[in-house]
C-alpha cells in the first residue's frame, strides 16, 4: 500500500472521527449486549443502536462538505480499492450506515409496537455491522499511518488507540442517556460502566505504546514531531487534557464507580471520558499536521 499525500485537514475532519469512532463503539457495544442476553441488557441495546445512528448521521455531510462536491464521495464508492484507505473507508461508512439504520428502525418498530420482536433478525444485522463498525472505529488511525507524516507514520499503536477510543466513548455516551432514564435502568449501568473502564484501560495502553513506538522509531523528523506533543505548542493539551484529564482520571474515578456503583462518579467519568476522546484525536490530528 503506497503512502497518502500528506494530508491537511479541517476541524471537521476531527469531528467526523470523533463522532465515526463513537457510533462503532455504540453499535458493538448494543451488539455484544444483544449477543449476551437481549432481554436482560434490553436498554443498553435501544439505546446503543440509536446512539450509534444519531452519532452517524453527520458523517456524510461532514465527508461531503470536506470534499467540496457531493460526486467525489460517490466516485469513492464507485470505485472500489482495497489498497486505498480513503475508498475502503467510504464503503465501510455505507455498509455501516445501512446496518445502523435498519438496527434502529427495528428497534423503533419494537419500541412503538408494530412488531412483537425482532431480536433475531436485528442481532443478524447487529453482528454484521459490528464488523463494519470496528473497521470504522479503527481505520482513521490506519488512515494516518499510511500517510508521509513523521509523527503518523512511526506509529504502531493508532488503530487500537483510534478503536479503543471508539469504546469509552461509545460506553459513555449510552451511560449517561441510561443514567438520565431513571430507574428504569438503572440496574444495567453497572455492564457499561465496566466497559467504559475496560476501554480506557486499552486506551491509555496504546496511547503508551503510541509515544514510545515513535520515540523508538530512530527518525529524527518523527522524534521532532513527537516533541510537539511532549513539550512543545501541545504539551498542555496533551499532558493535561487527552492524558490527565481525558484518560488517568476517568480511569481512577470509574474505578472507584464501580466499587462504590455511584451514578454520580459514573456520569462525571463520562462527560470526562467524552472530552478525553475527542482530544486525543483533536491533538495527535494537530501535531501531525504542522
Amino acid at each position: 500500500m503506497g503512502l497518502l499525500q500528506s494530508p491537511h485537514w479541517p476541524f471537521l475532519i476531527d469531528v467526523y472521527f470523533f463522532l465515526g469512532g463513537l457510533a462503532g463503539g455504540a453499535f458493538v457495544i448494543a451488539t455484544v449486549a444483544s449477543i449476551l442476553n437481549a432481554r436482560r441488557h434490553r436498554e443498553v441495546v435501544r439505546v446503543g443502536y440509536y446512539v450509534a445512528l444519531a452519532a452517524l448521521i453527520p458523517c456524510p455531510l461532514i465527508l461531503i462538505v470536506d470534499l467540496g462536491v457531493p460526486s467525489r464521495f460517490l466516485n469513492m464508492l464507485m470505485r472500489f480499492n482495497v489498497d486505498s484507505p480513503m475508498s475502503m473507508g467510504a464503503w465501510a461508512l455505507l455498509g455501516f450506515s445501512v446496518c445502523a439504520f435498519l438496527a434502529a428502525l427495528f428497534t423503533l418498530l419494537e419500541d412503538l409496537g408494530r412488531a412483537r420482536d425482532l431480536a433475531r433478525v436485528k442481532l443478524v444485522v447487529g453482528v454484521i455491522g459490528a464488523g463494519f463498525g470496528f473497521f470504522l472505529a479503527a481505520y482513521p488511525g490506519v488512515l494516518l499511518g499510511a500517510t508521509a507524516r513523521p509523527l503518523w507514520i512511526e506509529s504502531r499503536s493508532l488503530g487500537a488507540l483510534f478503536l479503543a477510543v471508539g469504546a469509552s466513548t461509545g460506553a459513555a455516551t449510552i451511560a449517561l442517556i441510561l443514567i438520565a432514564m431513571g430507574r428504569r435502568a438503572a440496574d444495567q449501568v453497572a455492564g457499561v460502566r465496566a466497559m467504559t473502564v475496560l476501554a480506557l484501560i486499552i486506551q491509555i495502553a496504546a496511547l503508551a505504546v503510541f509515544v514510545g513506538s515513535v520515540q523508538s522509531s530512530g527518525s529524527a523528523a518523527s522524534t521532532s514531531a513527537l516533541r510537539l506533543l511532549t513539550d512543545g505548542r501541545f504539551a498542555a493539551v496533551f499532558w493535561g487534557g487527552a492524558i490527565a484529564v481525558g484518560s488517568v482520571l476517568p480511569l481512577v474515578l470509574g474505578l472507584v464507580a464501580l466499587k462504590k456503583r455511584s451514578f454520580g462518579l459514573t456520569a462525571l467519568t463520562s462527560l470526562l471520558v467524552l472530552i478525553g476522546g475527542f482530544l486525543v484525536k483533536y491533538v495527535i490530528m494537530a501535531a501531525g499536521q504542522v
